[in-house]
């Protein structure tokens, strides 16, 4: 084998190993907050599913499609999951409002106890002077 062949062997070998591991390093750039958002992201997409179905479900009702009592042992169905995927959502977001006044809290105390040092050094520089 050439020099040139083997250079180009080479070449080929970074290439591939490069596409191969850019997803995997994407996955580990996400991290562990993204892995949320995603689960988020396909339940929004999911509950989007379900209201185009229960959509199809009225429609096809109102064509004559499909008889009233399927009609409502589908939609029953679908709307069932609606109904759990926004509980879901709901409570994902109560978790993120929680976390949020968390770290306002955090917040307040730092700027509460850096406000007591800031007065506190004042009063005892004072009682030096």
């Amino acid at each position: 084998m050439s020099i040139a062949g083997l250079l180009v062997s080479l070449l080929l070998a970074i290439i591939v190993i490069a596409i191969v591991a850019q997803p995997l390093l994407g996955a580990a750039r996400g991290g562990i907050d993204a892995e949320p958002d995603d689960r988020r992201d396909r339940v929004g997409v999911y509950y989007e599913r379900v209201l185009t179905n229960i959509r199809d479900l009225d429609e096809d009702l109102a064509t004559g499609k499909i008889s009233p009592a399927d009609h409502g042992r589908e939609r029953e169905v679908w709307v069932a999951r609606g109904i759990t995927l926004l509980r879901l959502l709901d409570q994902w977001q109560a978790e993120q409002h929680r976390a949020d006044e968390a770290t306002d809290i955090d917040a307040m105390i730092e700027a509460a106890v850096a406000a007591y040092r800031e007065g506190q050094g004042s009063a005892i520089s004072e009682e030096i002077s």
